[in-house]
């Protein structure tokens, strides 16, 4: 009503025509809309004889363009409320739209974007690969994908990526392009850190493998319940061969080891400890290598027990071993020949007192039994000093073949005191001839130690020795004493 009586007034007063759209309430209650246009008529002096008027019902066109201005906000609400930035351009690719998110993230007008003006934002770097996107769909009239960065408002590029589809007309031409931008920026920071992670993962696997190579090491994981095996290219170099079960690699154990190998992995698997055995492999082409074999469980349910380890090939460290063990022998025996240069007049004298005593009493026992009558009683105590004396010189000569032969490290239970006792015995004349007094004093209850009784007698005896030549010359010494 307020409307409508301000218009109607105006136009009566200055007699111009009007065109006013109201409502009128029909006679059942409801009011509907009308335009209502009013146009005077004059006569020859232009003065108004009356006023004309149609009334025209537009209520349905009224509800129908509510209705449209309604879808249309909601059209728009639902594009600038939408997760991604939407844009539109015109057949030739000029843009003529962006939607909120778009406007907000680059922080310029529309204004500041239309036509080409949004490529100002691109990243100059992917400037080309855009360019010639958009080329391509104008030629083809096709849809495409691209990525590219965007600056945002705060002066970051972001990656996105450019969709676009094509509107066509009835006879399928395109009348529109329509394209929604994806913030891609967390997906291609995680793809370059995926990357660089798989880079850094060949790297460490290639070095792992050079490590493997260099110090004969191969590795692997086994899967207990499916005995399942993977294992690197060191281990199948070693092994000769790639067991796909745990039966086919215990059957190329060495039988003499295959006890020790049993009973170290079923210890293992019994309180889930590490396996570390030391044993020899038959591989595929009968060459014999000396392994050794580290393993421990992962940290996987009881019922799903796995297996990881390394196997390493020692037979050249064993080679060496046996090569050093040999030369030690070797130069434990020159030592010793050594020693018996610088012992010769004690061990002559062990060995020519009981020589001495055997011939002096065979001439005794001879000049008791010549006697008249012969002394029987005493020609027997003379045979048996004779004896005694024999078995002194036998035992001599038995103390000295084990001390300077070349023989193999032997392991057995010794006294220490009696093992010393039989090296002083040997010394004594070559210090008596330096004037060098030995004194000793062994303990009594002395327990028996395990080792090789050459080799600790060999280490007293270089002690003795030593201690001389550290003495030096009597008639060097102080007082020549």
């Amino acid at each position: 009503m307020p409307h409508v009586a301000e218009q109607f007034g105006r136009s009566m007063a200055s007699g111009t025509p009007y065109d006013i759209e109201q409502r009128l309430r029909r006679h059942d209650g409801e009011y509907r809309w009308f335009g209502n246009r009013g146009l005077p008529l004059r006569d020859e002096r232009g003065e108004i004889l009356a006023w004309h008027v149609l009334l025209t019902d537009v209520h349905d066109r009224k509800i129908a363009e509510a209705a449209l201005a309604a879808r249309e906000r909601n059209l728009r609400l639902i594009i600038d409320t939408v997760p991604a930035m939407a844009w539109s351009a015109r057949a030739d690719g000029t843009a003529n739209f962006f939607n909120k998110q778009y406007l907000e993230f680059v922080g310029r007008s529309h204004d500041d974007l239309a036509d080409w003006q949004w490529t100002s934002l691109v990243h100059p770097d992917d400037l080309e690969t855009i360019g010639t996107t958009w080329a391509a769909c104008r030629d083809t009239g096709s849809g495409a994908e691209v990525e590219a960065r965007l600056l945002r408002h705060d002066g970051v590029y972001r990656w996105f990526r450019f969709q676009t589809r094509p509107l066509r007309d009835e006879q399928g031409k395109v009348v529109q392009w329509y394209g929604i931008n994806t913030d891609i920026e967390d997906r291609k920071r995680a793809e370059e850190e995926l990357a660089e992670r798989e880079r850094n993962l060949r790297e460490a696997h290639e070095h792992l493998n050079q490590a493997q190579r260099l110090t004969h090491t191969g590795s692997f994981r086994t899967d207990v319940l499916t005995d399942a095996h993977i294992q690197s290219d060191e281990l199948y170099r070693i092994l000769g061969c790639a067991p796909a079960k745990l039966r086919e690699f215990r059957d190329h154990v060495h039988p003499a080891d295959l006890d020790l190998f049993d009973e170290g992995f079923a210890r293992a698997m019994a309180d889930r400890s590490a396996f570390d055995e030391t044993f020899r492999f038959i591989r595929p082409d009968g060459e014999i290598v000396y392994l050794h074999a580290v393993a421990h469980f992962l940290n996987e349910p009881d019922d799903r027990p796995v297996v990881m380890g390394s196997i390493q090939d020692i037979s050249e460290r064993k080679k060496i071993g046996d090569a050093l063990d040999e030369l030690r022998s070797e130069l434990a025996h020159v030592t010793r020949a050594m020693s018996l240069g610088e012992l010769t007049a004690s061990i002559a004298h062990e060995v020519n007192q009981p020589l001495t005593g055997i011939i002096t009493n065979a001439s005794i026992c001879i000049r008791l039994l010549s006697a008249d009558p012969p002394d029987i009683a005493g020609a027997i105590n003379t045979a048996q000093r004779s004896l005694r004396d024999g078995n002194r010189a036998s035992e001599v000569i038995k103390r000295l073949r084990g001390l300077f032969s070349r023989q193999e490290f032997t392991l057995e239970a010794i006294d220490l005191n009696e093992a010393a006792r039989e090296v002083v015995a040997l010394c004594t004349t070559e210090l008596q001839r330096r004037r060098i007094s030995l004194s000793t004093e062994f303990a009594p209850d002395l327990p028996q130690v395990p080792g090789d009784r050459v080799q600790l007698q060999q280490v007293i005896l270089n002690l003795c020795l030593n201690a001389a030549d550290a003495i030096g010359d009597p008639d060097d010494r102080p007082g020549g004493s």
